[in-house]
């Protein structure tokens, strides 16, 4: 049997059951292959939800050891967690706990910023754009300036401020008169950084799905916004959430 073959084997074997091993595959009779498969699963699901801890720690803290442990074991169980890879399986856990009728709001928003916090941390380094790259440009030239998101760049739920409070302070106030809507999370540098986002920066931050002139960004905005639109820009400037595309 060929290697490749027998490795999709055991990893079907793994997640669907020993019926998926073929008989040839090993000696020593079915009895001692189902002994070993049972303790390499076992050592797979661990690792599994070792993975989970160490990816949601303030979530498993927020919900507690013992629930977070149950809703774990089901998660990792499901057909989507043990199709991704270690590095990837917390990719869906927080809409696996949105499904889940007793996991709170604060919980699932928390989840999904731990995420985007991982996802920022790990993404490609580039230069971002600053303010001062832009002290010599006319406004015609500002406005055509095409720009794009930093790859590290990501939007997470406003609910999951509370919980965060502790590690930056004043984002749970987050400015009822600045409009927080989001939290946005960036790495212009070495660290991860964290600001409250206005709705005019969420709008925008949306728009950059695809690289976008500085006047579309500004015009973004509902016209009764006033100044917001060109606001937002400046601060996602500020916070190192664009780049000039490749």
């Amino acid at each position: 049997m060929r290697l490749e073959t027998l490795q999709r084997a055991m990893i079907d074997a793994i997640d669907m059951g020993p019926d998926h091993v073929p008989d040839a595959a090993f000696a020593g009779g079915r009895q001692r292959v189902l002994r070993g498969l049972a303790v390499h699963a076992n050592t797979i699901s661990h690792a599994r939800l070792v993975a989970l801890e160490e990816t949601f720690p303030r979530t498993r803290t927020l919900i507690g050891e013992q629930a977070f442990n149950r809703l774990s074991r089901a998660f990792v169980e499901t057909a989507a967690a043990k199709s991704r890879p270690l590095s990837l399986i917390g990719s869906g856990f927080g809409a696996f706990l949105n499904d889940q009728r007793e996991t709170s709001t604060d919980a699932i928003a928390l989840a999904a910023f731990e995420w985007a916090w991982l996802e920022s941390y790990h993404a490609a380094e580039r230069d971002a754009l600053a303010l001062s790259d832009f002290a010599d440009a006319d406004e015609q030239a500002l406005l055509n300036t095409i720009v794009a998101l930093h790859p590290a760049a990501r939007i997470a739920p406003i609910e999951a401020a509370a919980a965060l409070e502790n590690e930056v302070p004043g984002l749970a106030e987050a400015d009822a008169d600045a409009g927080a809507e989001a939290i946005l999370l960036t790495r212009p540098q070495a660290d991860v950084l964290i600001a409250p986002a206005s709705t005019a920066m969420v709008r925008q931050f949306a728009l950059l799905g695809a690289p976008q002139p500085f006047c579309n960004l500004l015009g973004s905005v509902d016209e009764q916004a006033g100044a917001q639109g060109l606001q937002a820009s400046i601060a996602m400037l500020k916070a190192g959430a664009l780049v000039l595309p490749r």
